[in-house]
């Protein structure tokens, strides 16, 4: 039996309409257990999180008061030395909103965008999250609804491994980017295609500056909080009810969050798959071909 199977997930390959659909449920019923708890109107963030472990590259720490510390220091990591004051930033797979909400609160960007597929997550973040400096819009990470030029800096946080065609998401990052834009990017990655990716981030016009594995930090992170997170949602195991459509949620809410012991979890500890940072830049000469021949 394979993965797609187990977790009732469409092939991204060959049914990737499917596969965005099934993806758009699921954090549907993530959204409604969570508006559900105690916790929902502050829960902002869905990444796995950081916890440090050696050398770091944050210039900035949560705050004592933080909710979900640990995810804030993933987004201060991503961010490190990047220059943000007076920037036009657009996070992309914005879920809940935790990325848009840390940059602004830690950082002093020009405007910060969320764009995000599910529905239920844009209306959370514009009735939790939404500040003077923000916008939050519904719309695809394969065909960005803005103008060439738009940002000075593109950030996508753990979202990228459920867009069926990588290349035309990082075509699109390339293309909404200002020539010498920054492109802020962590993920899970199968260790055997990072490779792959760099290669497809140059041929669209973005050189990689940095690569960064952060495998330990989000582990730490994932065994410190895994369990308990997915404990606090309070949801019976799929094997407790018959609703064939709660026990797939249920299996891959399991997943998404990396408990220990679920498939993610386990398969990061075997190496078979790596948590990075890379921060790339948008190739200026890229730019200038594309607006054609100078005159004098």
């Amino acid at each position: 039996m394979t993965d797609h199977d187990v977790y009732d997930l469409p092939d991204k390959a060959t049914a990737p309409e499917a596969f965005k659909s099934r993806i758009q449920r699921f954090y549907g019923y993530w959204n409604r257990r969570v508006d559900g708890l105690p916790f929902g109107e502050v829960s902002l963030f869905m990444n796995w999180g950081y916890l440090p472990s050696g050398p770091d590259e944050a210039r900035l720490l949560p705050r004592p008061d933080a909710v979900n510390a640990s995810s804030v220091r993933l987004i201060l990591e991503l961010v490190g030395d990047t220059e943000l004051t007076g920037r036009d930033v657009l996070d992309v797979g914005c879920g809940r909103g935790g990325t848009v909400h840390t940059l602004l609160g830690y950082f002093q960007p020009r405007e910060v965008t969320g764009i995000d597929l599910t529905p239920e997550n844009i209306a959370f973040c514009r009735r939790a999250v939404a500040a003077p400096r923000s916008r939050f819009l519904e719309g695809d990470a394969e065909q960005l609804p803005f103008p060439d030029q738009s940002f000075d800096v593109v950030t996508n946080v753990e979202s990228s491994h459920c867009y069926p065609t990588i290349a035309r998401f990082y075509a699109e990052v390339t293309r909404v980017l200002r020539p010498g834009g920054v492109f802020l990017y962590t993920d899970v990655f199968d260790r055997d295609e990072v490779t792959a990716r760099r290669a497809e981030m140059s041929a669209c016009g973005l050189d990689v500056l940095s690569d960064r594995d952060i495998t330990p930090n989000v582990m730490l992170a994932r065994a410190a909080e895994g369990a308990s997170q997915l404990a606090g949602f309070g949801t019976a195991p799929a094997a407790e009810t018959d609703d064939p459509t709660a026990q797939s949620d249920a299996r891959v809410l399991d997943l998404v969050m990396a408990r220990p012991g679920s498939d993610m979890q386990v398969a990061m500890t075997e190496g078979r798959l790596s948590y990075r940072i890379l921060r790339a830049r948008k190739r200026a000469r890229l730019a200038s071909r594309l607006r054609g021949p100078q005159r004098d």
